[in-house]
């Protein structure tokens, strides 16, 4: 049997997470599929691409192909490395933080220390929520207009979410004093509104991109709850900021998968094949 102790610090390496978190990981993975979480952590190593030999495992006969046929079935947000953004000779670049003038927060009469405390943690979460929302809608945005054109939105969109959408440019019409929310009308659509777009569009992304759309609904639904909370300017508790981290990290793990997908879908017809991106 595989060395389970090996594979787990290499798991830990590789996802670059804390044991307990991996340790729950693992335990949600076996309770979805009733396996022992031994199993579990080598449903994660396989789907992670690890090479489990490498790791001192010995499989017996028949092991390897059970745990690859359980892949599919799991639900839990598995973990991906995140690469860093680099410049093309290499070196890191962070980008110009937006810079906000304000007149002494710290001076604020109202807010309490803890409650300022809360904010910066929040920061982080914040903008992990956004990579992921905007990730998720320009994700969606590209199959469709791959799929049907730039026309995508009158073709595809159901009448419901046309006219929620039509509501909010009125809106922005009246409120013309303020910039615009966006120049596209998936932008208009509350994140939990994504999911009936993918319903009506289910032939371009089941299989595909996506198991099941009930999966990208679950999905969707678990990254609301807390984008809610956020976004009305409260913190999230530690075991929720993780699991938004956790989200997060397996939609990457999904994009980086299917890009190449979607880019072939960009293609003009006869064009030659785009070039794989180097890692």
């Amino acid at each position: 049997m595989a060395s389970i102790d090996k594979i787990r610090q290499a798991l830990q390496d590789k996802l670059n997470v804390r044991r307990a978190q991996l340790y729950r990981i693992a335990k949600d993975i076996a309770d979805q599929l009733s396996i022992p979480t031994g199993d579990a952590f080598l449903v994660l190593a396989v789907k992670n691409h690890m090479n489990l030999h490498k790791h001192g495992s010995v499989l017996p006969p028949g092991k390897l192909e059970e745990i690859r046929g359980l892949i599919p079935y799991v639900r839990t947000p598995v973990p991906a490395v995140q690469p860093s953004v680099k410049t093309k000779e290499g070196a890191k670049k962070p980008k110009k933080p937006f810079r906000v003038k304000l007149d002494n927060p710290e001076a604020d009469p109202v807010l309490s220390k803890a409650t300022r405390d809360e904010i910066q943690a929040m920061v982080p979460v914040y903008q992990t929520l956004s990579l992921l929302e905007n990730s998720i809608r320009q994700f969606l945005a590209r199959v469709l207009k791959a799929k049907h054109g730039d026309d995508w939105w009158e073709k595809k969109a159901p009448n419901g979410l046309k006219g929620h959408v039509v509501a909010r440019l009125a809106d922005d019409e009246v409120n013309a004093w303020h910039q615009r929310r966006s120049s596209n009308p998936i932008d208009y659509l509350d994140l939990n509104q994504l999911p009936a777009l993918v319903r009506a569009g289910q032939t371009d992304f089941v299989d595909a991109f996506f198991p099941t759309i009930e999966w990208f609904q679950h999905f969707i639904a678990e990254v609301y709850r807390s984008r809610c909370v956020v976004c009305h300017m409260n913190p999230l508790n530690q075991t929720n900021t993780e699991d938004v981290a956790i989200r997060f990290n397996q939609w990457e793990q999904l994009v980086k998968a299917k890009i190449a997908d979607v880019t072939r879908l960009e293609q003009p017809a006869g064009a030659d094949p785009p070039l794989p991106e180097q890692s």
